[in-house]
């Protein structure tokens, strides 16, 4: 059997207030695939599943098959095709 693993963490870049009525978001399974430089996890491709007019909030499967989160700041984001991406979800229409 295998070892419990924690979920992981929510990261948070930078400011840590979103207002929650000006969050925006794509179709399910229609989000847009990005590209973003985390501070000490360098390079990650991601879908912006969450945003409002300066934040976004990342979805990403890291190394260990684990779904990673964060909220980052707008400008550290570059939306990219999902043919692109270095990972991209099995499940998108």
């Amino acid at each position: 059997m295998k070892a419990f693993r924690p979920l992981p963490e929510l990261l948070i870049f930078g400011d840590h207030h979103v207002d929650p009525e000006e969050v925006r978001s794509a179709p399910y399974r229609r989000e847009p695939y990005v590209r973003v430089e985390l501070p000490d996890l360098g390079t990650v491709d991601a879908k912006a599943t969450r945003w409002t007019a300066d934040r976004v909030l990342i979805l990403w499967v890291n190394a260990d098959h684990d779904n990673q989160s964060a909220w980052v700041p707008a400008e550290w984001v570059k939306r990219i095709d999902r043919a692109e991406a270095s990972w991209s979800d099995p499940y998108d229409l």
